[in-house]
């Protein structure tokens, strides 16, 4: 809600949103087994490869979920094409590798189809989805529960967080590393404090509140960001187009210099989700370059230390949390800003037209 609106009752979405640190919070008491269960398999199987499939939201969790196992675990991984089995009628060559299955659902078709033949034909294959009777769940050796509850709203919110929590949790007892696995117990606390500054942040109209009116008014954003939070950029991208009808569209900071840049000029309002870490100048220098474009971009900063010397109408988050966890909670001031924007421009967050909360493709 943006400065000068009439007090309204909360959506679903944004309720669903508050939800996520509790939910979270919940799956990390009760994941343990599940992850220990995997981590197993694929000890003893030693897949020489990994490759994820996934649609919708689910996608972006495989793309964080690609960087972590590839840093973490430094397993080559990659992500499917479900249509070359389903579509093509390929076989394709399963053995000695691991199919990881990401879906909310779990009853996208061509999701289920690819783990099932992955699983036949030899792979070690595990599920993170929402739903212990799905399909998905019955196609794979192992399933990981986002036990992220009824989610009302279209916009996958808390299930897209759980799925985060779910593989970094896997991916943390695979590796048997303590130091993340510690982290990640802080996660539900830094989630909490987050919705408080994103909130501040968006309710600020010369701050995050800018932000809403220039997105609702122009109908179009570019969203930046690189390595583990370009899932972030990706998801926020994604929930744009779905409740503000809003031309979003996001790329690697690496990418966005190769021609996408042109796109940037001070009619098109641009969001750079900037951790600290290995890839902040990259970013930095896509900032800067948007800015000779004359685009000022708004700057969410998440690291342990948030953004360097913010400028007003940015928001720094100063989490505590390394950069390989850092999506999990970067990505909720994105949330909070899809649902504004759509409530800015009179459009109900909870059911945008033309979506579904399942979808089948094939």
């Amino acid at each position: 809600m943006t400065t000068g609106d009439a007090p309204r009752a909360a959506s679903a979405m944004d309720r669903e949103i508050h939800d996520i640190p509790a939910t979270v919070a919940a799956l990390l008491d009760r994941v343990g087994p599940e992850v220990a269960a995997a981590a197993e398999d694929f000890r003893a199987e030693r897949p020489a490869w990994i490759t994820i499939v996934a649609r919708g939201s689910s996608d972006h969790a495989a793309v964080y979920a690609r960087y972590l196992i590839e840093t973490v675990l430094g397993i080559p991984t990659g992500l499917a094409a479900p249509s070359v089995l389903t579509a093509y009628g390929a076989r394709l060559r399963w053995a000695d590798g691991a199919v990881i299955a990401i879906s909310q659902s779990g009853q996208s078709t061509d999701v289920v189809e690819v783990a099932r033949a992955a699983r036949d034909a030899g792979a070690v294959t595990l599920a993170i989805t929402n739903d212990p009777a799905s399909p998905v769940a019955g196609a794979v050796h192992r399933v990981v529960l986002c036990r992220a509850g009824r989610e009302d709203a279209v916009p996958a919110t808390k299930t897209y967080v759980t799925q985060l929590v779910a593989a970094a949790s896997f991916v943390a007892t695979l590796a048997e590393d303590g130091a993340l696995l510690s982290q990640l117990r802080r996660v539900p606390e830094v989630a909490s404090q987050t919705l408080i500054a994103a909130e501040r942040w968006i309710a600020d109209p010369e701050a995050g509140g800018a932000a809403v009116d220039a997105i609702a008014s122009v109908g179009r954003a570019i969203i930046v960001s690189r390595g583990f939070n370009l899932a972030t950029a990706l998801e926020i991208g994604l929930k744009l187009k779905e409740t503000a009808r809003v031309f979003a569209e996001a790329y690697s900071a690496a990418d966005v210099l190769h021609g996408p840049m042109v796109l940037a000029d001070d009619a098109v309002p641009m969001l750079v989700v900037r951790p600290e870490g290995p890839v902040a100048s990259s970013i930095d220098a896509a900032s800067a370059a948007a800015g000779r474009r004359g685009t000022e971009p708004w700057v969410i900063g998440i690291g342990e230390g948030g953004a360097d010397r913010p400028r007003p109408r940015d928001l720094s988050l100063a989490t505590g949390l390394q950069e390989s966890l850092t999506p999990i909670v970067g990505v909720l001031p994105g949330y909070l800003l899809a649902e504004a924007s759509a409530r800015r421009l009179g459009l109900d967050p909870d059911a945008p037209a033309g979506l579904q909360k399942v979808t089948k493709t094939r």
